[in-house]
């Protein structure tokens, strides 16, 4: 967990030091990664809420509706995002959130529970604290929302959204009016012009589908009885017993007075039961057929329902399976990330020692030429100081040599020998 959020906490500074530029998809799928692996190990609380909400820069709602799809309760969830510490402490973040999660459960197909909860708050989370509209609504929806839709899904009827009508109504309110802004100044282009004709069909839709379900309201009462009076009499011959036919047939026979009577209504009377015995029969075996259909059937769904069991069970282990992998790879991202924090550090550090060595060498050339100019003008001081024994040597040379002659020689070379140990030489 710690290693998560140090992760997390080098991204946030990282963005804090470009201010304004966008985050490299190398950084999108390092926060997306090491998000999830830590919502997974604390849930949606504490640090995992506040880099949700202040790395929304990073990958938008995605990370979160992510997280939301696999945890098994995904109403109580959405219930924890909306009853959150950071939750609208920044309006413009906060509907930032909502739009997005809006059109990413669009974009999939999300179940109806979780939609109702969106169209629900979407209103409420594009006021600001004096109760009034946010100035960036209309760039808000333009880019979290009709921008992230695609323009080629299937939109959930809003008919079918289990919410009530008055939420859907202050939803569609808002979203329309907020589009008229977008038309109005201009901007709309490409992607978001399709997606505000397909956003205006569907709310065209519902209220086609509310007009509609106001007018056949009273004919569909009247068209439940009829229905029911009809199953009635389909029930009643299947249902009837013997007894029962005989008395039905007679009445048939009775309410036919323009038809003549029999002269043997005894027999008459019996060809009718006879037929009668053959139809209840002839019942009685396609019930029995239907028996055996519907048990044939019964097994049939109950082996399906078994599959779909274990097709469960193995989607179940595999979600699991996916959670531990993209666990490992987020440490394994995170672990590649700050080995490359410390390449960087090092690399750093190489280039100041680099950049220090080539003055110190610039230096020591220096002190060098230095040290052989010195030297230089020592020697030439030395010469300078000897060139006087020098002239007097070389006179002496053709001079025949006489203990005088010795005698200044060698007060000569102690005089050289004198300069020279002056001059820095060490010769004793």
């Amino acid at each position: 967990m710690e290693k998560h959020i140090e992760i997390l906490d080098l991204l946030m500074k990282a963005k804090k030091e470009k201010k304004k530029k966008e985050p490299t998809i190398k950084e999108k799928e390092t926060f997306r990664s090491a998000w999830l692996s830590l919502v997974a190990d604390t849930g949606l609380t504490g640090r995992t809420e506040q880099f949700l909400y202040k790395g929304f820069s990073f990958c938008g709602a995605e990370p979160f509706y992510a997280y939301l799809i696999q945890t098994e309760d995904q109403n109580a969830t959405l219930a924890g995002l909306f009853s959150g510490k950071y939750y609208g402490i920044d309006s413009n973040v906060s509907f930032r959130l909502v739009s997005h999660l809006l059109a990413l459960m669009l974009n999939n197909n999300a179940p109806q529970n979780i939609l109702a909860p969106i169209i629900k708050r979407l209103p409420g989370a594009c006021v600001n604290k004096d109760q009034k509209r946010l100035g960036t609504a209309e760039k808000t929806l333009e880019k979290y929302f009709l921008a992230e839709l695609h323009p080629e899904v299937e939109l959930c009827p809003l008919a079918d959204i289990g919410t009530k009508p008055v939420f859907i109504k202050e939803f569609v309110m808002l979203v329309s009016s907020i589009m008229d802004g977008i038309e109005n100044a201009g901007s709309a282009k490409g992607i978001v012009v399709k997606n505000i004709a397909k956003i205006r069909k569907w709310f065209a839709d519902y209220d086609v589908s509310q007009s509609i379900s106001a007018d056949t309201k009273p004919d569909q009462v009247n068209h439940t009885a009829t229905t029911a009076v009809a199953e009635k009499a389909k029930i009643a011959p299947v249902a009837a017993t013997p007894q029962e036919e005989q008395v039905q047939i007679s009445k048939v026979a009775g309410v036919q007075p323009e038809e003549e009577a029999p002269s043997d209504m005894i027999a008459y009377l019996a060809e009718l039961l006879g037929k009668a015995a053959k139809a209840t029969a002839v019942v009685k075996v396609e019930r029995a057929q239907q028996g055996v259909k519907i048990d044939a059937l019964t097994q049939a769904l109950d082996g399906e329902q078994n599959k779909l069991r274990g097709a469960n069970q193995q989607i179940i282990d595999l979600q699991g399976t996916i959670t531990e992998l993209r666990k490992k790879l987020a440490a394994a991202e995170g672990d590649i990330f700050m080995l490359r924090q410390t390449v960087e550090q090092r690399d750093a550090v190489i280039a100041e020692k680099a950049i220090e060595i080539a003055e110190r060498v610039k230096m020591a050339e220096v002190l060098s030429r230095d040290r052989s100019k010195q030297a230089d003008e020592s020697l030439q001081r030395l010469a300078s100081k000897i060139r006087v024994e020098y002239r007097d040597f070389v006179d002496a040379l053709d001079v025949p040599m006489s203990c005088d002659l010795g005698e200044n020689l060698r007060l000569q070379l102690q005089s050289i020998f004198g300069i020279l140990e002056k001059g820095g030489m060490k010769i004793k």
